[in-house]
């Protein structure tokens, strides 16, 4: 009963909603494995008892969220995209050719 009184105060504090149906009564539920971004934390409204997680904008991504911020840094420096991808294959050699 301890456990779940603490997940709700943690999810109080930072404001999750239910994308469902809009209610903050909204608890931790369980950590998703993904491929590239690691373990995504999902969790369960108590009135619609519907799982979710939070979008933070990578989202299907195939790189990891460094991976793009980065490529996205330099191009919008003014590096081209060549070079770009001359800095991948030096930092990044895993999967770095696409």
């Amino acid at each position: 009963m301890v456990n779940r009184t603490k997940q709700t105060q943690d999810t109080d504090d930072k404001k999750i909603i239910c994308p469902y149906c809009k209610s903050k009564n909204v608890i931790k539920w369980c950590k998703r494995k993904t491929e590239n971004r690691g373990f995504i934390q999902r969790y369960k409204c108590k009135d619609c008892n519907k799982c979710f997680t939070i979008n933070d904008g990578f989202f299907r991504m195939r790189n990891a969220p460094q991976k793009v911020t980065c490529a996205m840094d330099l191009f919008y420096r003014g590096v081209s995209t060549r070079k770009v991808q001359e800095h991948f294959k030096a930092f990044y050699p895993h999967n770095s050719d696409h």
